[in-house]
């Protein structure tokens, strides 16, 4: 939480030509505030919510989504997103924390009954580390959404629209019709030279 994950992924979706998804607000339309949940029905009813949000997502292709802060940590959903691209948005915790101070820690059911809302920011980043560090990280401290989306660029993040796909998959098989066109060229040029030495011959 307080990582950027959400503005980041809706950036990244339009700069790429891919359908946003957040499963919180996904869980908020089907079923109310996260915070509601929480206080009338329990954490674990809540992440069971998350499970069906992911598996009923899985299967599609071409999305960007904004997973909760602790949707991969439940082996399930890992196991759903398979063969997908996964990365971890980390922070600086005195970030996180003005980020979501400045949205409202009443939003954060984990933060929002804390006396001391930093230190639980940094016992959940320690509780959870290596549950994320399974996943390439990025750190957005300090960093724009720009600079987060460059740096997902450098590290092999698929940021290209369809239509540059599309285009870099036309110069590849342009590239290969060359390479072939050659190749056929060349077998060619041997077989007369062949077939000229065995005349003389």
């Amino acid at each position: 939480m307080g990582t950027g994950k959400t503005a980041v992924a809706r950036r990244l979706a339009s700069a790429s030509g891919r359908e946003f998804i957040d499963t919180d607000e996904e869980i908020v339309l089907g079923h109310g505030p996260i915070p509601a949940i929480f206080e009338r029905d329990g954490e674990e009813h809540f992440r069971e919510l998350e499970r069906t949000v992911v598996a009923r997502l899985a299967p599609r292709r071409n999305l960007v989504i904004s997973t909760g802060g602790g949707t991969m940590l439940d082996s399930e959903n890992v196991l759903s997103f398979v063969g997908a691209e996964i990365y971890t948005l980390t922070a600086e915790p005195e970030e996180i924390l003005t980020r979501l101070t400045e949205e409202g820690l009443g939003t954060r059911p984990l933060l929002a009954e804390s006396a001391d809302p930093e230190q639980a920011i940094r016992s959940l980043l320690a509780e959870r580390h290596d549950a994320y560090a399974r996943f390439t990280s990025i750190d957005t401290t300090g960093k724009s959404i720009e600079e987060v989306i460059d740096a997902l660029r450098d590290v092999g993040a698929s940021i290209a629209s369809e239509e540059e796909q599309a285009g870099a998959d036309a110069a590849k098989r342009s590239s290969s019709d060359v390479a072939i066109s050659t190749m056929i060229a060349l077998a060619v040029a041997v077989l007369i030279v062949m077939i000229v030495l065995v005349m003389t011959f």
